[in-house]
This record gives C-alpha cells, structure tokens and sequence, in this order.
C-alpha cells in the first residue's frame, strides 16, 4: 500500500483526519482513544484487507416497490400481494394504520 512517496502522506492524513473527527464528536478522550487505537493498529502492522467488487447479475431492472408493490408466486395455487403503500385499502370505521413505537414501561415512575 505504501509504494508510492505520496502514500505516507495520504495515510497520515486519513489518520489525522480521523483524531480530528474523534475529537470534534467525542472531545478530548475520544482524541486519545482514536489516536490509541491507530497505534495499536500500526504496531500490529495489519494490512487492510483489498477485497474485489462483487457484482451479482439480474435476470432484469429491480422494479420500483413503492409505486408498484411487491408480488411474489408461491407454487402454482398461491401467490402474495402487497400493493404500494398509497394504493392500501384502509377500513372505513379506523382510518389509515398508525404505527406507534411500542415502549417499555418505567418501573421507576411515580417515585
């Protein structure tokens, strides 16, 4: 990785920029930690690993889910539909589905 002169300097900077960003997010410890870290990481002299692209064919173009919808065929006797989300039927006495996060209670209150 460091065959070329101006390596050294790019992989100084990447490291530089790295403790910089540590230090912006995470102040004067998470300076010291990246910077930590990046010795540790030279001293084991591990090389990152260069791993080729993997490309995956497609029989064809991905169709577009949210204008489209989704249907998948089973077997011959079942097939699965979901159509996009503004084309669901919604029950006339609920309303449109409201997704609401489903949250722990706290034992601690009220103390």
């Amino acid at each position: 990785m460091n065959d070329k002169p101006g390596d050294d300097e790019f992989v100084f900077d990447q490291d530089d920029a790295m403790v910089r960003r540590a230090a912006q997010r995470y102040g004067t410890v998470g300076a010291m930690l990246a910077g930590g870290m990046l010795v540790f990481d030279k001293l084991l002299g591990r090389k990152p690993k260069e791993e080729a692209a993997v490309v995956i064919e497609a029989a064809s173009e991905p169709g577009n889910i949210d204008d489209n919808g989704i249907t998948l065929v089973v077997d011959d006797n079942m097939t699965i539909v979901s159509p996009p989300p503004h084309l669901r039927r919604h029950d006339a006495n609920t309303g449109p589905r409201i997704v609401r996060k489903r949250r722990k209670p706290n034992p601690n209150k009220g103390l």
